[in-house]
Protein backbone atom coordinates (compact mmCIF):
# COMPACT_ATOMS: atom_id res chain seq x y z
CA UNK A 1 0.00 0.00 0.00
CA UNK A 2 2.86 2.39 0.73
CA UNK A 3 3.72 2.38 -2.99
CA UNK A 4 0.17 2.81 -4.19
CA UNK A 5 0.80 6.18 -5.87
CA UNK A 6 4.33 5.74 -7.15
CA UNK A 7 4.99 6.90 -10.72
CA UNK A 8 3.68 4.45 -13.29
CA UNK A 9 3.64 4.49 -17.11
CA UNK A 10 0.57 2.88 -18.68
CA UNK A 11 1.62 3.45 -22.28
CA UNK A 12 2.91 6.23 -24.51
CA UNK A 13 -0.27 8.24 -23.94
CA UNK A 14 -0.96 7.84 -20.24
CA UNK A 15 1.07 7.79 -17.05
CA UNK A 16 0.60 8.47 -13.34
CA UNK A 17 2.96 10.94 -11.70
CA UNK A 18 2.89 13.44 -8.83
CA UNK A 19 -0.54 12.16 -7.78
CA UNK A 20 -2.05 12.95 -11.19
CA UNK A 21 -3.25 10.71 -13.97
CA UNK A 22 -1.69 12.33 -17.06
CA UNK A 23 -3.43 11.61 -20.38
CA UNK A 24 -1.84 12.90 -23.59
CA UNK A 25 -4.76 12.76 -26.00
CA UNK A 26 -3.14 14.86 -28.74
CA UNK A 27 0.47 15.77 -29.44
CA UNK A 28 -0.23 19.45 -29.96
CA UNK A 29 -2.51 19.80 -26.91
CA UNK A 30 -1.82 20.10 -23.22
CA UNK A 31 -2.40 16.75 -21.47
CA UNK A 32 -5.42 16.21 -19.24
CA UNK A 33 -4.44 15.99 -15.57
CA UNK A 34 -6.77 14.02 -13.32
CA UNK A 35 -5.81 14.71 -9.72
CA UNK A 36 -7.45 13.80 -6.44
CA UNK A 37 -8.91 10.44 -5.56
CA UNK A 38 -10.45 9.93 -9.01
CA UNK A 39 -6.99 9.63 -10.59
CA UNK A 40 -5.88 7.24 -7.83
CA UNK A 41 -9.01 5.11 -8.26
CA UNK A 42 -8.43 4.72 -12.00
CA UNK A 43 -4.82 3.75 -11.34
CA UNK A 44 -5.92 1.10 -8.85
CA UNK A 45 -8.52 -0.52 -11.09
CA UNK A 46 -6.21 -0.49 -14.10
CA UNK A 47 -3.65 -2.44 -12.06
CA UNK A 48 -6.02 -5.03 -10.54
CA UNK A 49 -4.84 -8.60 -11.16
CA UNK A 50 -1.55 -7.48 -12.70
CA UNK A 51 2.04 -7.98 -11.62
CA UNK A 52 2.38 -4.25 -11.05
CA UNK A 53 -0.78 -4.23 -8.97
CA UNK A 54 0.48 -7.11 -6.88
CA UNK A 55 3.81 -5.32 -6.37
CA UNK A 56 1.99 -2.24 -5.15
CA UNK A 57 -0.27 -4.24 -2.86
CA UNK A 58 -3.53 -3.56 -4.69
CA UNK A 59 -5.87 -6.41 -3.70
CA UNK A 60 -8.17 -8.33 -6.00
CA UNK A 61 -11.20 -7.68 -3.75
CA UNK A 62 -10.98 -3.94 -4.27
CA UNK A 63 -14.77 -3.59 -4.12
CA UNK A 64 -15.04 -4.75 -0.51
CA UNK A 65 -15.77 -2.11 2.11
CA UNK A 66 -12.79 -3.11 4.23
CA UNK A 67 -10.36 -2.98 1.30
CA UNK A 68 -11.63 0.37 0.10
CA UNK A 69 -11.28 1.75 3.63
CA UNK A 70 -7.61 0.73 3.58
CA UNK A 71 -7.14 2.28 0.15
CA UNK A 72 -8.71 5.53 1.36
CA UNK A 73 -6.31 5.66 4.30
CA UNK A 74 -3.28 4.89 2.13
CA UNK A 75 -4.28 7.56 -0.36
CA UNK A 76 -4.65 10.21 2.34
CA UNK A 77 -1.29 9.35 3.87
CA UNK A 78 0.40 9.84 0.52
CA UNK A 79 -1.29 13.09 -0.55
CA UNK A 80 -1.31 14.91 2.80
CA UNK A 81 1.80 16.89 1.80
CA UNK A 82 -0.15 18.27 -1.18
CA UNK A 83 -3.04 19.24 1.15
CA UNK A 84 -5.40 16.78 -0.49
CA UNK A 85 -7.51 14.09 1.10
CA UNK A 86 -10.10 16.44 2.62
CA UNK A 87 -13.51 17.44 1.32
CA UNK A 88 -12.85 20.89 -0.15
CA UNK A 89 -9.61 19.91 -1.89
CA UNK A 90 -11.16 16.77 -3.37
CA UNK A 91 -14.22 18.65 -4.64
CA UNK A 92 -11.99 21.10 -6.48
CA UNK A 93 -9.82 18.30 -7.90
CA UNK A 94 -12.90 16.43 -9.13
CA UNK A 95 -14.41 19.59 -10.59
CA UNK A 96 -11.15 20.44 -12.36
CA UNK A 97 -11.04 16.94 -13.84
CA UNK A 98 -14.56 17.26 -15.24
CA UNK A 99 -13.79 20.68 -16.72
CA UNK A 100 -10.63 19.41 -18.44
CA UNK A 101 -12.47 16.42 -19.87
CA UNK A 102 -15.27 18.63 -21.17
CA UNK A 103 -12.90 21.12 -22.78
CA UNK A 104 -10.94 18.27 -24.37
CA UNK A 105 -14.17 16.56 -25.50
CA UNK A 106 -13.12 13.39 -23.70
CA UNK A 107 -14.96 11.00 -21.44
CA UNK A 108 -13.77 8.94 -18.50
CA UNK A 109 -14.05 5.90 -20.76
CA UNK A 110 -11.10 7.27 -22.73
CA UNK A 111 -8.99 7.02 -19.59
CA UNK A 112 -10.39 3.67 -18.55
CA UNK A 113 -11.85 1.81 -21.55
CA UNK A 114 -12.72 -1.30 -19.51
CA UNK A 115 -16.32 -0.60 -18.45
CA UNK A 116 -16.17 -2.93 -15.45
CA UNK A 117 -13.02 -1.27 -14.17
CA UNK A 118 -14.47 2.19 -14.80
CA UNK A 119 -17.61 1.28 -12.83
CA UNK A 120 -15.48 0.15 -9.86
CA UNK A 121 -13.41 3.36 -10.02
CA UNK A 122 -16.55 5.52 -10.08
CA UNK A 123 -18.09 3.63 -7.15
CA UNK A 124 -14.87 4.01 -5.17
CA UNK A 125 -14.73 7.73 -5.89
CA UNK A 126 -18.38 8.18 -4.89
CA UNK A 127 -17.87 6.31 -1.61
CA UNK A 128 -14.75 8.29 -0.84
CA UNK A 129 -16.46 11.64 -1.47
CA UNK A 130 -19.44 10.58 0.65
CA UNK A 131 -17.09 9.66 3.47
CA UNK A 132 -15.39 13.05 3.32
CA UNK A 133 -18.72 14.88 3.32
CA UNK A 134 -19.94 13.00 6.39
CA UNK A 135 -16.66 13.80 8.14
CA UNK A 136 -17.45 17.49 7.71
CA UNK A 137 -21.23 17.58 7.97
CA UNK A 138 -21.73 14.55 10.25
CA UNK A 139 -24.64 12.14 10.53
CA UNK A 140 -26.92 14.56 12.42
CA UNK A 141 -27.62 18.28 12.28
CA UNK A 142 -26.82 18.80 15.97
CA UNK A 143 -23.38 17.32 15.42
CA UNK A 144 -22.71 19.86 12.67
CA UNK A 145 -24.46 22.94 14.09
CA UNK A 146 -23.34 23.21 17.71
CA UNK A 147 -25.93 24.12 20.31
CA UNK A 148 -26.44 27.85 20.85
CA UNK A 149 -28.54 29.70 23.42
CA UNK A 150 -31.42 30.35 22.99
CA UNK A 151 -33.11 27.57 21.04
CA UNK A 152 -34.57 30.07 18.54
CA UNK A 153 -31.07 31.14 17.49
CA UNK A 154 -29.87 27.55 17.15
CA UNK A 155 -32.98 26.65 15.14
CA UNK A 156 -32.50 29.59 12.78
CA UNK A 157 -28.81 28.82 12.23
CA UNK A 158 -29.47 25.10 11.84
CA UNK A 159 -32.22 25.78 9.31
CA UNK A 160 -29.73 27.59 7.07
CA UNK A 161 -27.04 24.97 7.60
CA UNK A 162 -29.38 22.08 6.85
CA UNK A 163 -30.31 23.44 3.43
CA UNK A 164 -26.70 23.34 2.25
CA UNK A 165 -25.94 20.20 4.27
CA UNK A 166 -28.68 18.13 2.64
CA UNK A 167 -27.64 19.24 -0.83
CA UNK A 168 -24.06 18.12 -0.38
CA UNK A 169 -24.99 14.91 1.47
CA UNK A 170 -27.16 13.86 -1.49
CA UNK A 171 -24.85 15.03 -4.28
CA UNK A 172 -24.22 12.70 -7.20
CA UNK A 173 -20.44 12.93 -7.45
CA UNK A 174 -20.55 11.57 -10.96
CA UNK A 175 -22.60 14.57 -12.10
CA UNK A 176 -20.21 17.33 -13.27
CA UNK A 177 -22.84 20.07 -12.88
CA UNK A 178 -23.55 19.16 -9.25
CA UNK A 179 -19.85 18.96 -8.44
CA UNK A 180 -19.29 22.34 -10.06
CA UNK A 181 -22.04 23.88 -7.93
CA UNK A 182 -20.17 22.97 -4.76
CA UNK A 183 -16.79 23.96 -6.19
CA UNK A 184 -18.30 27.42 -6.72
CA UNK A 185 -20.75 27.64 -3.78
CA UNK A 186 -21.52 31.34 -4.35
CA UNK A 187 -23.88 30.11 -7.07
CA UNK A 188 -26.02 28.29 -4.51
CA UNK A 189 -28.95 29.83 -2.66
CA UNK A 190 -29.21 28.96 1.01
CA UNK A 191 -32.75 29.69 2.17
CA UNK A 192 -33.65 27.78 5.35
CA UNK A 193 -36.46 25.25 5.33
CA UNK A 194 -36.54 24.18 9.03
CA UNK A 195 -37.07 20.60 7.90
CA UNK A 196 -34.30 18.34 9.15
CA UNK A 197 -34.10 15.20 7.05
CA UNK A 198 -34.18 11.96 9.02
CA UNK A 199 -34.48 13.74 12.38
CA UNK A 200 -37.32 13.64 14.88
CA UNK A 201 -38.30 17.05 16.25
CA UNK A 202 -38.81 15.68 19.76
CA UNK A 203 -35.35 14.12 19.70
CA UNK A 204 -33.73 17.41 18.66
CA UNK A 205 -35.50 19.25 21.50
CA UNK A 206 -34.58 16.58 24.02
CA UNK A 207 -30.90 16.73 23.08
CA UNK A 208 -30.87 20.52 23.27
CA UNK A 209 -32.59 20.42 26.65
CA UNK A 210 -30.11 17.88 28.05
CA UNK A 211 -27.22 20.07 26.92
CA UNK A 212 -28.84 23.22 28.34
CA UNK A 213 -29.89 21.76 31.69
CA UNK A 214 -26.55 20.09 32.29
CA UNK A 215 -24.78 23.43 31.95
CA UNK A 216 -27.38 25.08 34.22
CA UNK A 217 -26.91 22.44 36.91
CA UNK A 218 -23.15 22.80 36.81
CA UNK A 219 -23.36 26.57 37.26
CA UNK A 220 -25.91 26.27 40.07
CA UNK A 221 -23.72 23.78 41.90
CA UNK A 222 -21.11 26.50 42.32
CA UNK A 223 -23.54 28.51 44.48
CA UNK A 224 -23.90 27.87 48.25
CA UNK A 225 -27.68 27.92 47.75
CA UNK A 226 -27.98 25.71 44.69
CA UNK A 227 -31.76 25.24 44.87
CA UNK A 228 -32.51 28.95 45.06
CA UNK A 229 -30.08 29.51 42.22
CA UNK A 230 -31.87 26.87 40.15
CA UNK A 231 -35.25 28.43 40.89
CA UNK A 232 -34.08 31.81 39.63
CA UNK A 233 -32.43 30.22 36.61
CA UNK A 234 -35.66 28.41 35.69
CA UNK A 235 -37.39 31.77 35.40
CA UNK A 236 -34.62 33.10 33.18
CA UNK A 237 -34.70 30.00 30.99
CA UNK A 238 -38.45 30.18 30.59
CA UNK A 239 -38.29 33.83 29.54
CA UNK A 240 -35.31 33.43 27.24
CA UNK A 241 -35.99 30.05 25.66
CA UNK A 242 -39.59 30.76 24.72
CA UNK A 243 -38.75 34.00 22.92
CA UNK A 244 -37.65 34.41 19.31
CA UNK A 245 -36.85 38.13 19.49
CA UNK A 246 -33.19 37.41 18.74
CA UNK A 247 -34.12 36.37 15.18
CA UNK A 248 -37.31 38.34 14.51
CA UNK A 249 -35.60 40.74 12.08
CA UNK A 250 -34.07 37.85 10.15
CA UNK A 251 -37.39 36.01 10.04
CA UNK A 252 -39.08 38.91 8.28
CA UNK A 253 -36.80 38.32 5.30
CA UNK A 254 -38.10 34.76 4.82
CA UNK A 255 -41.17 33.58 2.87
CA UNK A 256 -44.43 33.44 4.82
CA UNK A 257 -44.63 29.64 4.77
CA UNK A 258 -41.10 29.36 6.13
CA UNK A 259 -41.92 31.80 8.92
CA UNK A 260 -44.99 29.76 9.81
CA UNK A 261 -42.95 26.57 10.08
CA UNK A 262 -40.46 28.34 12.35
CA UNK A 263 -43.35 29.51 14.57
CA UNK A 264 -44.67 25.96 14.77
CA UNK A 265 -41.26 24.81 15.97
CA UNK A 266 -41.24 27.52 18.64
CA UNK A 267 -44.77 26.71 19.79
CA UNK A 268 -43.84 23.08 20.24
CA UNK A 269 -40.56 24.03 21.90
CA UNK A 270 -42.35 26.36 24.35
CA UNK A 271 -44.59 23.51 25.48
CA UNK A 272 -41.60 21.16 25.68
CA UNK A 273 -39.31 23.41 27.71
CA UNK A 274 -42.13 24.52 30.01
CA UNK A 275 -42.91 20.93 30.82
CA UNK A 276 -39.23 20.12 31.40
CA UNK A 277 -38.72 23.09 33.71
CA UNK A 278 -41.73 22.19 35.78
CA UNK A 279 -40.58 18.58 36.00
CA UNK A 280 -37.16 19.65 37.28
CA UNK A 281 -38.85 21.87 39.85
CA UNK A 282 -40.95 18.99 41.14
CA UNK A 283 -38.01 16.58 41.10
CA UNK A 284 -36.02 18.85 43.38
CA UNK A 285 -38.43 18.26 46.28
CA UNK A 286 -38.79 15.23 48.56
CA UNK A 287 -41.02 12.43 47.32
CA UNK A 288 -43.84 13.25 49.69
CA UNK A 289 -44.08 16.78 48.26
CA UNK A 290 -44.43 15.66 44.66
CA UNK A 291 -47.85 15.43 43.11
CA UNK A 292 -49.15 12.70 40.84
CA UNK A 293 -48.38 14.17 37.48
CA UNK A 294 -51.07 15.00 34.98
CA UNK A 295 -50.85 16.21 31.43
CA UNK A 296 -49.93 19.87 31.20
CA UNK A 297 -52.71 21.95 29.71
CA UNK A 298 -51.97 25.40 31.17
CA UNK A 299 -49.00 27.42 29.92
CA UNK A 300 -47.50 30.86 30.55
CA UNK A 301 -48.71 33.66 28.34
CA UNK A 302 -47.30 36.97 27.21
CA UNK A 303 -49.61 39.04 29.41
CA UNK A 304 -48.53 38.17 32.95
CA UNK A 305 -45.12 37.60 34.50
CA UNK A 306 -44.73 34.33 36.38
CA UNK A 307 -44.53 34.75 40.17
CA UNK A 308 -41.19 34.49 41.93
CA UNK A 309 -40.44 31.21 43.78
CA UNK A 310 -42.40 30.77 47.04
CA UNK A 311 -44.11 34.17 46.75
CA UNK A 312 -47.67 32.93 47.29
CA UNK A 313 -49.18 36.38 47.43
CA UNK A 314 -47.92 36.84 43.88
CA UNK A 315 -49.37 33.45 42.92
CA UNK A 316 -52.74 34.42 44.38
CA UNK A 317 -52.70 37.70 42.43
CA UNK A 318 -51.64 35.85 39.28
CA UNK A 319 -54.63 33.49 39.58
CA UNK A 320 -57.00 36.42 40.14
CA UNK A 321 -55.67 38.48 37.22
CA UNK A 322 -55.48 35.66 34.72
CA UNK A 323 -58.93 34.36 35.59
CA UNK A 324 -60.35 37.69 34.49
CA UNK A 325 -59.40 37.22 30.83
CA UNK A 326 -58.45 33.55 30.33
CA UNK A 327 -61.56 31.34 30.31
CA UNK A 328 -59.57 28.12 29.88
CA UNK A 329 -57.48 28.96 32.94
CA UNK A 330 -60.53 29.88 34.98
CA UNK A 331 -62.40 26.73 33.96
CA UNK A 332 -59.48 24.53 35.00
CA UNK A 333 -59.20 26.34 38.32
CA UNK A 334 -62.89 25.83 39.08
CA UNK A 335 -63.15 22.23 37.86
CA UNK A 336 -60.03 20.58 39.31
CA UNK A 337 -58.60 19.80 42.70
CA UNK A 338 -56.11 22.15 44.28
CA UNK A 339 -53.41 19.49 43.94
CA UNK A 340 -53.93 19.19 40.19
CA UNK A 341 -54.10 22.94 39.81
CA UNK A 342 -50.86 23.42 41.78
CA UNK A 343 -49.11 20.92 39.55
CA UNK A 344 -50.17 22.92 36.51
CA UNK A 345 -48.83 26.06 38.17
CA UNK A 346 -45.56 24.29 39.04
CA UNK A 347 -45.07 23.34 35.43
CA UNK A 348 -45.92 26.86 34.28
CA UNK A 349 -43.75 28.71 36.79
CA UNK A 350 -40.80 26.31 36.86
CA UNK A 351 -40.86 25.93 40.66
CA UNK A 352 -42.84 23.76 43.07
CA UNK A 353 -46.16 25.31 44.12
CA UNK A 354 -47.14 23.77 47.45
CA UNK A 355 -50.92 23.17 47.67
CA UNK A 356 -50.98 23.81 51.42
CA UNK A 357 -49.18 27.12 51.12
CA UNK A 358 -51.32 28.28 48.21
CA UNK A 359 -54.51 27.10 49.97
CA UNK A 360 -53.69 29.20 53.02
CA UNK A 361 -52.98 32.24 50.85
CA UNK A 362 -56.27 31.84 48.99
CA UNK A 363 -58.18 31.55 52.29
CA UNK A 364 -56.62 34.75 53.58
CA UNK A 365 -57.85 36.52 50.48
CA UNK A 366 -61.40 35.33 51.08
CA UNK A 367 -61.42 36.84 54.57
Amino acid sequence: MAKLLDNYIFDDRMRYESHHLVYCYAAEEEPVLIGGFLGAAILCVRLINSEEGERRGIPLDIESEQTQGSLFTSYEQEVIADDWGHMYAEIHQLNDAYIQLTVSELGLSDLCPNMRQLSIAMNMTTRYMQRLVVEVFHEHIWEYEWWTIPFARWLFNAGHAETFRQRILTTDWMDPAMVNAFAEPHNLTNEPTFIFEGEDAEDIMRRYWEWLWESVRKRAAESPDAEQQLAQTREQILAGETSDRCVEDDLRELPTDTQKLFRKWMTRWTAFVTDKLAATALDSFPEQQRQTRVEQVLFPDATLTCPEPNRYTQVRDYIHDRSRYDEVFLDYYNSHTLNDFCEQLSRMFGWYVNPNSLGKSLKRKKK
